[in-house]
């Protein structure tokens, strides 16, 4: 499975920056709902929200049986339908949509403290933005859980190809957390 070629991983200001960038075929408007509508994000997001549209709005994770998975975050900036950010647990989330002649270029970006689990995090944003392009187009998601827990179609393949990418060994690799 190819590693996308619009992630990478940046250092600013010592914190690790991990960064996508997908070319759409929607309008910014029907990508920003799907950034932002709780029936659109359990389409492809791993925990999908309720946000407060405001700067230090709330926002509540849930799980798929809706029951809140981790603390609530805060909206950290909010200007539809262009820019989203907001914490998630420790981590900082921000999604810029520019409009395109075609459609819309998303990129998102998430800063994080532990630059060890940034192959981990880049494989489960490749599938999860691959899922977004899927639910945008009225397809199934190409990737969701098995009966295990596991994610086929490639998670393992992926982590290990952004470890390699990414200057990380399976040893040093932060683990992804328990489902």
């Amino acid at each position: 499975m190819p590693v996308s070629a619009e992630a990478i991983l940046q250092d600013e200001s010592g914190r690790a920056v991990l960064r996508f960038e997908r070319r759409l075929s929607h309008s910014p408007e029907r990508v920003w709902n799907a950034l932002i509508e709780r029936d659109e994000l359990v389409k492809w997001h791993p925990t999908p929200f309720e946000l407060e549209s405001e700067v230090a709005g709330a926002v509540e994770y849930f799980t798929v049986e809706n029951s809140p998975e981790m603390p609530v975050g805060a909206v950290t900036e909010y200007d539809p339908p262009r820019v989203l950010a907001h914490t998630w647990g420790e981590d900082l989330l921000r999604w810029e949509i520019e409009p395109r002649d075609d459609g819309c270029v998303l990129v998102l970006t998430q800063t994080f403290d532990d630059r060890f689990k940034a192959a981990r995090d880049a494989a489960g944003w490749d599938l999860c933005l691959d899922a977004l392009t899927s639910a945008l187009e009225g397809s199934p998601a190409p990737h969701r859980r098995d009966d295990e827990g596991r994610i086929p179609g490639g998670w393992e393949e992926l982590n290990r190809a952004y470890q390699e990418r990414f200057g990380i060994s399976p040893e040093e690799a932060t683990p992804p957390p328990e489902m």
